[in-house]
């Protein structure tokens, strides 16, 4: 007679593992998506055409500090899920290790790469700040210009989480 017990795949071995896992995982999927919003949604929005442009690099300025005050501290946690999972996980530590890695490399290229387009953008909302809030079409199609350049930039920055996390998912899935 034949045995139809099925064998039991285990993608994890302890619940802390499991949980390290789905925090990693998620966690760096919710992260990708939170920097690819921006790029997809919110400078679309910023950039619409009732918006004055010094009302444009303003709020510029608003999502730039916000961004500053989270997003860094939300990769914490997957990223050092990540961490744990290449020290303690018997498989896959060279998977875990590139999710740690990638996890985290939006901020190093957030620092390396964007910041002189951040600057520019900045500096750009204190000047048009400081003028009238009359047309100022030069200054305006400056700042349109800064703004693609950062959308191409932070959509590049959003892929990088999202590595992680499938780079994660393939170490339990493989």
């Amino acid at each position: 007679m034949k045995d139809y017990t099925m064998t039991k795949m285990s993608f994890c071995s302890t619940t802390v593992l499991c949980l390290a896992q789905f925090i990693g995982i998620i966690g760096s999927a919710f992260i990708s998506g939170a920097i690819m919003s921006l790029s997809a949604l919110t400078i679309p929005a910023l950039k619409a055409p009732k918006i004055s442009t010094p009302d444009t690099a303003t709020r510029f300025r608003e999502l730039v500090s916000a961004i500053r005050r989270t997003v860094p501290f939300l990769a914490i946690l997957p990223t050092a899920s990540f961490a744990f999972l290449a020290w303690k996980a018997p498989d896959a530590k060279m998977a875990h290790l590139i999710a740690t890695v990638c996890s985290a490399s939006f901020i190093p290229y957030t620092l390396l790469f964007m910041m002189r387009t951040n600057r520019a953008i900045l500096s750009k909302a204190e000047v048009l700040e400081s003028k009238s809030r009359g047309p100022e079409s030069s200054e305006g199609e400056n700042l349109e210009l800064l703004l693609n350049q950062w959308v191409m930039m932070n959509s590049i920055r959003g892929v990088l989480p999202l590595l992680g996390a499938l780079v994660g998912l393939s170490a339990v899935l493989l």
